[in-house]
């Protein structure tokens, strides 16, 4: 046996080499001691490798030389430059988002008239744009040097002090940067930014689901459904589609100047190609600069157990689990009284109510003419489609049905016969809008003490009975001789039929049909419902006793304000309303401390007299467009200017409407709007409402309306050109651009199954023979299965083959050549 002893153990042990062993060695073994991570044992070993009190400059230099040290103050200088210029950018980019130009970017000019000239802003985006990029590349050189002297550094010292040094150089720069932050925001500050508030996801997101949802996709939902980004796809027919409108609106104008219809038409495809091609190039950075959102919105979209919409009442989002949404929708679907499912295919029955609606179309075609008649053809119509709003302001959360009626067989004859029965809609009890309201009550004076109420009816839609609300309409209307097109009253009972009645509508693949009640979601909805209260109020009021009738009483639709002697009076005329019809159900509210809210407005009562002030619903949270979204700045600048105008049309004094302008200074700096441009935006009102102009009278010019995607400031370079050819060809026309924005969040998250092939209308079709290379191409305004059937010589009803069937190139190809019509 031997024995082996090292001398000078302890002062022999290579320090640095060991402590490289023992931090590989536990970060490799995961067994790292309180859970600490490789960041906080490197802080532990700097107090150990660059002790407090001993120069950094010599501790390098002793141990690696004075290149070494060359290279780390290199690193550090690099980084730090890198960083500042990063927040830079940042506040260039933030600066662009808001449309505010910094002060450096301004240059002068000789006549200050220039400086709100158009071309002058211009030139001062190009510039700030310029800058951008500019600090963008320099930016990226940067990082390019401070990466290679990472590399030196971590090749020319040890793992232990390179993570040491990393560790300093990344503490020392965020200790600068406190500053260069806040210097930033106190900039942006001055220019009417602060970057300091924002809509807090909490408020504005109601997590309803099982499902945990990130700090970013939180971040990122807070900012609206409506929240658009730069359009990143764009389908070559719908770009078009646009343009084709206008060529087609143009052939029936009168043209003045030299110029053809043919020539016209060039420049408006020029115009549409160059567009195009332009957007094309600048896809590829609008799918880069988003595709970290894109990521965001698609794994949410991807959760086949997450519902995402947006809440009955205000606006905010509602995340839910689909099972419970289904559960509850079909617990609505389930009342036999209101609903019944329909076991019949859906095309089919959608045939059978064209039929019918076309069939009385044609029994009154010389009543109403042939455009009318040509307007009201049922043609390629789809069901209605359900769906709903879940009801966050109500215990349980329930869910609020909505039928999306567009395109349904019925909705032209209902917005047919809305003008038609407007009449009947009101009463010397009704108002209209708030204004009206605001306007009746504030000239109210009284003498003895009054109770305010409002009394609100549940369900008002679809606890309207159809059939007595067409009798009360119908006979209204032939007491007053206002039936039009000179209908008798059993053509005019029929069409409010089946513009009622036969609604269909499909939920999760079922189809169903409303069996009574208006539809919420047809245009016949609040006419319906005020046709019916106007009649039964008059006879209520007149029949209720004097002890607790009200001495004032406004109705909108479902909403009534009421005046009374006590208090005692609001609940027996409650009582007594809930008597006089089965499918009416009422609630009421008594004032509180002399105030009562009503529709958007806060009634007080003050020495005799009624004030008013604008009121919001606890279901407020405070969202609004944010300006950084991707849309026209006009819809922005229209979201401030309906606000104040709707706070001056209700505020009853100056001293709620300065509070109102407090309350919404705050709400827009919340949404990223910039203050002055708030501030700009009430100066210019105000001094239209207190300033008096003659107004310029001119001839009236046909209006055109074109509906484009909107693409940035390409959209106005587009708007710029068209105007300006139809200025010189077309000066009788007024041509307004409507430009939309195509790429929301709420696209992004749409899960909406898209209709089947068979049931899509208005569609270009390509049929591909299966045996040559033959093609045709044909486009129908019908359903596509109604066209198909129609080229394979079959009824579209029965599905059996016509002995004689309408002419088709399809069908002759097929039979001339014997290939297989499929």
């Amino acid at each position: 046996m031997a024995s082996v002893d090292i001398q000078s153990l302890f002062t022999n042990v290579p320090l640095e080499e060991t402590t490289n062993i023992i931090v590989h060695g536990l970060l490799n073994s995961n067994e790292i001691p309180h859970h600490l991570n490789e960041k906080q044992i490197t802080k532990a070993l700097q107090l150990l490798r660059f002790p407090k009190g001993k120069s950094l400059a010599e501790i390098i230099t002793t141990r690696y030389g004075r290149p070494t040290l060359h290279v780390y103050r290199r690193t550090e200088k690099d980084y730090y430059k890198a960083r500042k210029l990063e927040c830079d950018i940042e506040f260039l980019k933030r600066c662009k988002n808001s449309d505010t130009i910094p002060s450096f970017i301004k240059f002068k000019v000789h006549s200050q008239n220039f400086l709100s000239s158009h071309t002058y802003k211009s030139w001062l985006l190009k510039l700030l744009n310029f800058e951008i990029k500019s600090q963008t590349r320099k930016l990226s050189r940067l990082n390019n040097n401070h990466n290679n002297h990472v590399k030196s550094l971590k090749s020319e010292c040890s793992y232990i002090d390179y993570q040491c040094l990393i560790c300093m150089l990344h503490t020392n720069t965020d200790k600068k940067f406190v500053n260069v932050r806040k210097r930033h925001q106190k900039k942006l500050l001055n220019l009417g930014i602060d970057v300091s508030k924002k809509i807090k996801p909490e408020k504005v997101i109601f997590y309803l689901s099982n499902r945990k949802v990130t700090t970013e996709e939180s971040e990122l939902l807070a900012l609206g459904l409506d929240f658009g980004f730069p359009i990143m796809n764009i389908k070559y027919e719908n770009f078009f589609l646009g343009f084709e409108r206008i060529c087609n609106r143009i052939s029936r104008f009168n043209i003045f100047g030299n110029d053809s219809i043919s020539s016209i038409h060039n420049k408006i495809s020029a115009v549409a190609k160059n567009a195009y091609h332009l957007f094309c190039r600048e896809r590829r950075s609008n799918i880069e600069t988003n595709s970290y959102h894109l990521n965001l919105l698609s794994n949410l979209r991807d959760d086949e157990n997450l519902i995402i919409t947006k809440p009955d009442k205000g606006r905010g989002i509602v995340l839910l689990n689909r099972e419970e949404y289904n559960m509850k929708i079909n617990e609505i679907l389930n009342d036999i009284t209101k609903f019944r499912l329909l076991k019949t295919n859906i095309a089919t029955h959608i045939l059978k109510l064209e039929d019918k609606l076309n069939r009385y179309l044609r029994s009154i075609k010389d009543s109403i003419g042939e455009s009318v008649y040509n307007n009201l053809f049922a043609s390629g119509s789809r069901p209605g489609v359900l769906y709903g709003l879940p009801k966050i302001h109500k215990m349980g959360n329930s869910i609020r049905p909505i039928i999306s009626s567009i395109g349904t067989f019925n909705y032209n004859l209902a917005k047919f016969l809305v003008p038609i029965l407007t009449p009947k809609t009101k009463n010397e009890f009704t108002v209209e809008n708030t204004k009206d309201f605001v306007y009746d009550i504030t000239a109210l004076k009284f003498n003895e003490p009054v109770v305010m109420a409002s009394v609100d009816i549940q369900s008002l839609f679809t606890n309207v009975p159809l059939e007595e609300t067409t009798n009360i309409i119908v006979h209204g209307l032939l007491n007053s001789n206002e039936i039009p097109h000179h209908l008798n009253e059993k053509q005019i009972t029929k069409a409010l039929q089946l513009a009622t009645i036969d609604s269909v509508f499909t939920f999760n693949d079922n189809l169903y049909t409303q069996t009574d009640g208006v539809a919420m979601g047809s245009p016949l909805g609040p006419t319906y419902a005020n046709a019916f209260l106007c009649y039964h109020e008059k006879v209520w009021l007149n029949q209720c006793p004097d002890e607790f009738n009200p001495s004032l009483y406004r109705r909108y639709v479902g909403d009534t304000f009421l005046l009374f002697k006590n208090c005692s009076q609001v609940e027996q005329f409650v009582l007594y309303l809930s008597t006089k019809h089965p499918n009416l159900k009422f609630t009421y509210e008594i004032e509180q401390n002399s105030k009562l809210p009503f529709l958007d407005t806060i009634i007080t009562k003050d020495n005799g007299r009624l004030t008013i002030s604008v009121y919001r619903k606890p279901t407020f949270t405070g969202l609004g467009i944010n300006y950084s979204s991707f849309s026209p700045k006009l819809f922005k600048l229209n979201s401030i200017s309906t606000l104040i105008n709707r706070a001056y049309n209700i505020c009853s004094d100056y001293v709620s409407f300065d509070k109102e302008m407090d309350f919404l200074l705050n709400y827009f700096t919340e949404n990223s709007y910039p203050s002055k441009f708030f501030y700009k935006i009430l100066r210019n009102f105000l001094n239209k409402k207190h300033s008096s102009s003659t107004p310029v009278l001119s001839a009236a010019k046909d209006l055109c309306y074109v509906t484009l995607p909107y693409l940035g400031h390409r959209s106005f370079s587009i708007r710029k050109v068209l105007q300006s050819i139809f200025k010189d060809t077309f000066p009788q026309t007024d041509l307004r651009f409507i430009f939309k924005t195509t790429t929301t969040i709420r696209s992004l998250l749409n899960k909406t199954k898209p209709l089947p092939f068979a049931l899509r209308s208005c569609v270009v079709y390509q049929f591909k023979c299966s045996r040559c290379n033959s093609r045709y191409v044909g486009s129908t305004t019908r359903s596509l299965q109604h066209r198909i059937l129609e080229h394979m010589g079959m009824s579209y009803r029965t599905g059996v083959l016509l002995s004689s069937p309408s002419p088709s190139a399809i069908r002759e190809h097929c039979y001339s050549t014997g290939h297989p019509l499929t």
